[in-house]
């Protein structure tokens, strides 16, 4: 229900009532779902948009100054898939954490898969998959994510 009631409004209350840890001026946007809230850690300055979903099984720690666009999938867990005679739906689950470093721009649609960690001042563009580690000062798009220039020298 928290994660519908929209604008300010429906920000102020998800930052009193969800069980996160979180910095000063944090928005998340209606239509934000998050799986497990204690294990989501937020800086300062931190805004996620409509229609994210943060699933923080394995844990999520986002840095101050970050910018998550409409749509961005972030996993922290996978199913295991052990070709060993039980059937993928009874072996469980992997789980690695995600770690989003500060000033950080993420855009519309992309996804984020467990275990990478994304340095200080990048840039993942529209649509990625990011799949691996991304280097600080980047700019990182496509499916999988590669470095398609430096932001800094």
């Amino acid at each position: 229900l928290i994660e519908r009631v929209p604008g300010y409004i429906g920000c102020w209350l998800r930052n009193r009532l969800l069980p996160y840890k979180h910095g000063k001026e944090v928005t998340i946007w209606d239509n934000v779902h998050i799986d497990y809230p204690s294990r989501l850690e937020v800086g300062d300055r931190v805004s996620i948009n409509r229609g994210t979903i943060l699933a923080a099984t394995g844990g999520i720690t986002i840095g101050n100054d970050v910018l998550i666009g409409p749509r961005v999938i972030v996993y922290t867990q996978n199913h295991r898939f052990e070709l060993n005679g039980e059937p993928f739906n009874v072996q469980g689950y992997s789980r690695s954490p995600v770690v989003i470093g500060s000033n950080v721009w993420i855009a519309a649609n992309v996804t984020i898969l467990p275990g990478v960690t994304i340095g200080d001042d990048a840039v993942i563009g529209a649509g990625s998959v990011v799949t691996s580690d991304v280097d600080s000062g980047t700019l990182t798009v496509g499916n999988p994510g590669r470095i398609a220039r430096r932001l800094r020298q």
